[in-house]
């Protein structure tokens, strides 16, 4: 009995910590969902939506079949696709799109700044 109660702690210890090691990264938002946000954010036309969901299920399927890079060559596919997207764009959209993207910046780096400091406290 002893021993069943020892290896079931043991087993939630594991699975525990290996839950708590893929809570760090968020779930990826699908091609429609990123589409549609920028659809509803950029006012984008019919054909631009088709160019963009192009772009970015041309730029998922590329991730997904790489082997894990490095962070510089996921960010310079990330900086291509980011170009592709707003050779599509007209220049006020251009404008919206790249204060989007310096939100969601400044956004994670606050988030990582947050956990650093958590992490200080302990």
């Amino acid at each position: 009995m002893k021993k069943f109660a020892l290896l079931t702690i043991l087993a939630l210890l594991g699975f525990g910590s290996m839950s708590a090691q893929k809570g760090n990264r968020r779930p990826q938002m699908s091609v429609e969902k990123r589409v549609e946000r920028l659809k509803k954010e950029l006012n984008l036309t019919d054909d631009q939506v088709k160019q963009v969901t192009t772009l970015y299920t041309d730029f998922q399927k590329k991730m997904q079949s790489a082997e894990k890079g490095s962070r510089e060559q996921m960010r310079a596919e990330r900086d291509k696709l980011n170009k592709q997207v707003e050779a599509v764009l007209t220049d006020e959209q251009k404008k919206s799109f790249k204060k989007m993207q310096t939100q969601r910046q400044q956004g994670q780096r606050g988030q990582w700044q947050g956990q650093r400091r958590d992490r200080n406290k302990e």
